[in-house]
């Protein structure tokens, strides 16, 4: 609490020894947000940021529990009367249309449907940003570093976020594909897919979810 406001307090430390500095990185990440704003995307305000012992400390507005903290299971979310998927997807949509990249876990949409806010910027996905980091990978050849963090990367972009949107619920849940009709409808009503049948979805949704799991098992990090 400062001042009567009720404000979180984030700290980033990075995984990589990237090839700027902590507050070259502070850069990125706010330039990363300020394109996300001006997209039409509503995230928390920003009080402060900063370098403090080797991370990146951000002190922003408290928007409330996340959408898998709110609604607990995947189930749940997508039959909520209030409708918070077709509010995220919206979310999704903005982004699309400003051909943006963005993670669109559920984990980072905060707060009650009508009222969402999108609290990640970390990493900043960027081109800059990317390119730095995959200039740190190793290009062996097979399932190289760089390859499958290139194709991770990859997955955040606007053709992808979609089906990315959907292979995160088994990140929650490793049976929400009984929950893909729901949102490949959602998906198709806000004109988001367009001649892409279930079945096509799900074969496409699961393999994103796949390669994220390889990039996890190998302890590769984005930041």
């Amino acid at each position: 609490m400062v001042g009567g406001q009720l404000l979180l307090e984030k700290t980033i430390c990075c995984n990589v020894s990237l090839p700027f500095s902590l507050e070259e990185l502070v850069q990125h990440m706010l330039g990363y947000q300020d394109s996300l704003i001006a997209a039409g995307v509503a995230m928390p305000t920003l009080v402060d940021i900063r370098v403090d012992d080797g991370c990146v400390v951000v002190l922003c507005e408290d928007g409330g529990a996340n959408l898998v903290d709110r609604y607990v299971t995947p189930e749940r979310f997508v039959a909520a009367p209030e409708k918070p998927i077709t509010e995220v997807v919206a979310v999704l949509k903005k982004v699309i249309d400003a051909g943006l990249s963005i993670d669109p876990h559920v984990k980072n949409f905060v707060g009650e449907a009508g009222s969402l806010l999108y609290v990640d910027m970390s990493p900043p996905l960027t081109e800059s940003y990317v390119a730095a980091r995959l200039s740190l990978a190793t290009r062996a050849t097979g399932d190289s570093e760089y390859q499958i963090l290139k194709d991770n990367f990859s997955y955040f972009q606007p053709e992808f976020l979609p089906y990315h949107f959907a292979g995160d619920f088994l990140n929650v849940d490793p049976t929400a594909e009984k929950i893909f009709p729901d949102i490949h409808s959602v998906l198709r009503d806000q004109g988001l897919i367009e001649g892409v049948g279930l079945d096509e979805f799900a074969a496409r949704v699961k393999g994103i979810r796949e390669l994220e799991n390889l990039r996890l098992s190998k302890g590769l990090f984005m930041i």
